[in-house]
């Protein structure tokens, strides 16, 4: 009971327990990525499982993103005003109100989908139109499941949120695996049934989800609706926080629609841009797979961070303004941008040390030098992807959502206007560079707005990253010495060379660990207090 309350009372814990079932949930997702990259054998079929998700998710943003936060801001602001009634009335308008959404987006995204296939693919048209249809089905059942989410986010209970997250993992791969083995090796059909039961995972997984929170909602529910029993103020009605909800969430999915428009770039534009590029059709399934397949699995390990970050952000920085304390509210955004910086920066970096041995040791692929190039330029991808959703949502916790649409409007457009061009100069480069510009431009200038406008003063920040880049550079040297001496990881057996890499990794991890200590980094960052030898027993 006494660390619930810590993790409640703290925005840095609060973040690290949901990034905590995140991260579960993503390496669950990489490690059975491991074994049915091989099941698929296949690039093309990597590549359209790839891409038909990233349709799934922009259909999924478009119809529902920003309720989530929106739900999650009026539960904790709400709780903070004791108003229990208003609290329960919430749960039963966003449960409406989410599987009324997600039933139209699964409407438009089965309709479509023979219009968006032949789009995205030059062969397997009808593989990817079934792919997208099946996975229609999850647009309707994940944003229920995002309710019971938002809703206990907004409660600070951010133990279920995050072992909701491992629990719809486990439940996902566990059907995906067990299903495709089944259909490939023992009935002996297609491979591309493989693909079809990997798509349909995701709305059996949301189904257990589901049921998973009801469980932990009879449990939960009880005292709430004892509070709003013994309540003698009066509450507001369900069209007023309908209306209130949907102000909150409108700009939440706005932010969404652009944020997300990476999937759709990546799925419609990129192709386009590698042909004129004048890539074979084998190197272009090549990118492709590597880009939406390997690279999102590997990307999403520093990613995590932006979700497990925002979701803390919410109701700390929504009780924190509603009582208007200024102070606290400026500490939890130091707090999450320097715990954020502190590990994305290095976790990005590996991703683009080891891209060789990775794709070598764990995954499929028919070019491995193309593989590579394309996971190390993805890591700049998995950067970007960890700062920029953690900047835009604290805007829009902090009331500055204009500014916030404002500016992710413009990164949409550079990116946009950029990917094709950029891409046709420089390969697949050119279409993380066209990221490196439109998001690198929204970061800084939602900084910038926050500074101002808070009077935030980022200079520890400047420091955290000063150090964590002294760090990045002693991985690098012992990373670099390492492989001149053969542990590279990337050639001959491959379980020699996946042995070499985790010796590599480790060693090289130790290095940084030991830099950031010596920089005291962990004291810094999170507050914590280390006992080191050599200092008389005394706490730094």
């Amino acid at each position: 009971m006494q660390e619930s309350s810590r993790v409640k009372k703290s925005i840095i814990l609060s973040g690290l327990v949901g990034t905590g079932g995140m991260f579960v949930a993503k390496l669950i997702g990489i490690i059975y990525a491991i074994p049915f990259s091989s099941i698929l054998g296949s690039d093309a079929y990597m590549g359209i499982y790839g891409q038909a998700y990233n349709i799934y998710s922009y259909v999924l943003s478009v119809f529902t993103a920003g309720f989530p936060f929106a739900i999650a801001t009026l539960v904790a602001r709400y709780t903070v005003l004791k108003d229990a009634r208003a609290v329960l009335l919430i749960r039963k308008c966003s449960i409406g109100m989410l599987a009324v959404l997600g039933f139209f987006g699964m409407l438009m995204m089965f309709a479509f989908s023979g219009v968006l296939a032949p789009l995205m693919v030059a062969q397997s048209v009808e593989v990817m139109s079934v792919s997208l249809k099946i996975l229609s089905l999850a647009v309707f059942l994940v944003p229920v499941l995002s309710a019971f989410r938002g809703f206990y986010q907004g409660r600070k209970e951010m133990e279920q949120y995050a072992f909701s997250q491992a629990f719809e993992q486990v439940f996902r791969v566990g059907f995906l695996l067990s299903v495709s083995c089944l259909f490939v090796y023992i009935i002996g059909l297609e491979r591309k049934w493989a693909l079809y039961v990997s798509v349909l995972s995701t709305s059996v997984a949301a189904i257990a989800g589901i049921l998973q929170f009801i469980h932990f909602d009879k449990k939960k529910i009880k005292g709430i609706k004892a509070q709003a029993k013994i309540q003698s103020e009066t509450t507001h009605s369900s069209k007023a926080l309908l209306k209130e909800m949907c102000i909150l969430a409108v700009p939440y999915m706005i932010s969404a629609i652009f944020g997300y428009s990476q999937q759709i770039f990546n799925a419609v534009l990129l192709p386009t841009g590698l042909h004129l590029h004048q890539y074979d059709e084998a190197t272009i399934s090549t990118i492709i797979s590597a880009a939406n397949y390997v690279g999102v699995k590997i990307t999403a390990i520093p990613m995590i961070l932006a979700p497990g970050f925002t979701a803390a952000i919410i109701p700390h920085i929504t009780e924190a303004l509603t009582k208007k304390d200024w102070k606290r509210t400026k500490k939890n955004i130091i707090d999450c941008l320097n715990v954020v910086l502190c590990i994305g920066i290095p976790i990005s970096f590996c991703i683009f040390l080891y891209a060789q041995p990775i794709n070598y040791t764990l995954f499929y692929t028919e070019n491995l030098s193309m593989s590579s190039y394309v996971l190390g330029w993805m890591a700049f991808e998995g950067f970007l992807g960890t700062v920029g959703p953690v900047t835009t949502n604290l805007m829009m916790a902090l009331g500055l959502k204009k500014a916030s649409l404002k500016r992710i409007m413009i990164a949409t457009l550079i990116k946009g206007c950029l990917i094709v061009p950029l891409t046709m100069i420089f390969g697949f480069a050119g279409s993380v560079l066209s990221s490196l510009i439109g998001d690198g431009y929204m970061i800084l200038f939602n900084l910038r707005e926050v500074q101002k406008s808070y009077q935030v003063n980022f200079k520890k920040t400047g420091i955290i990253l000063i150090r964590t880049g002294v760090v990045v550079l002693v991985m690098w040297i012992v990373c670099s010495l390492l492989n001149a001496i053969g542990f590279t990881g990337s050639e001959g057996s491959k379980l020699i060379a996946f042995l070499l890499m985790c010796c590599n990794g480790l060693i090289t991890l130790v290095a940084g660990l030991a830099a950031a200590c010596l920089l005291r980094l962990p004291q810094a960052v999170f507050h914590i207090r280390l006992r080191l030898p050599g200092r008389g027993g005394r706490h730094v």
